[in-house]
């Protein structure tokens, strides 16, 4: 497959993490900016910056339908969920708000591809993303996934929500296995293929 003629990308993901750093800049100058499912900026731009390029979603019940699309919608839906649904362009539509030839769906192969190479039934979208980034750019950067650093909460939960999921009180991410998409993605930090932002 033919890597895109933009060299790098770099995902943000929701991991609380990005709170620690003022890389707006940083971030803003790459060519193509990744941002994941329920994403926020507004408060939050002097850390992660305000450039997108790419939405990356699951189609998931909980997303919010953006005001404003960035010009690349991506959508991960695990293999497992397009094999029970007949009708997944019609839950993207529905639950993203827009039309087919508004986004790109990958396929069930490609997520089966995806799904073996983690050795997992189900990848969270920030895996998926980053395995769809490594098909399509030279360089793939990421900051804020936070499974490297066990937090589960998202940067833009308020305190108490941190709290509960940081405690296990409220479950997160319970239908994937962070076990194993944690060594896949380590194991390509430590190999050299994928980049973690440092300011």
């Amino acid at each position: 497959m033919k890597k895109i003629n933009n060299k790098k990308i770099i995902i943000v993901g929701n991991g609380s993490s990005v709170l620690n750093n003022n890389y707006k800049d940083i971030i803003d100058s790459f060519s193509t900016v990744g941002r994941i499912n329920n994403y926020k900026l507004n408060s939050y731009k002097a850390h992660i910056g305000s450039k997108t390029s790419i939405w990356f979603n699951g189609a998931n019940q909980g997303l919010y339908k953006r005001k404003k699309n960035p010009s690349k919608i991506i959508v991960l839906i695990p293999s497992i969920v397009q094999n029970k649904y007949s009708n997944c362009h019609q839950i993207i539509k529905s639950r993203l708000g827009v039309q087919n030839n508004q986004y790109e769906m990958i396929s069930m192969d490609k997520m089966e591809q995806y799904e073996k190479k983690c050795n997992s039934k189900r990848l969270t979208t920030g895996t998926a993303s980053i395995l769809w980034a490594m098909e399509n750019y030279k360089e793939v950067y990421i900051h804020g996934f936070d499974f490297f650093i066990d937090s589960k909460s998202h940067y833009f939960d308020n305190k108490l929500i941190s709290v509960l999921k940081n405690k296990g009180i409220i479950p997160k991410a319970k239908k994937h296995d962070m076990n194993k998409e944690k060594k896949y993605i380590s194991n390509l930090i430590e190999n050299g293929k994928l980049n973690i932002l440092n300011g």
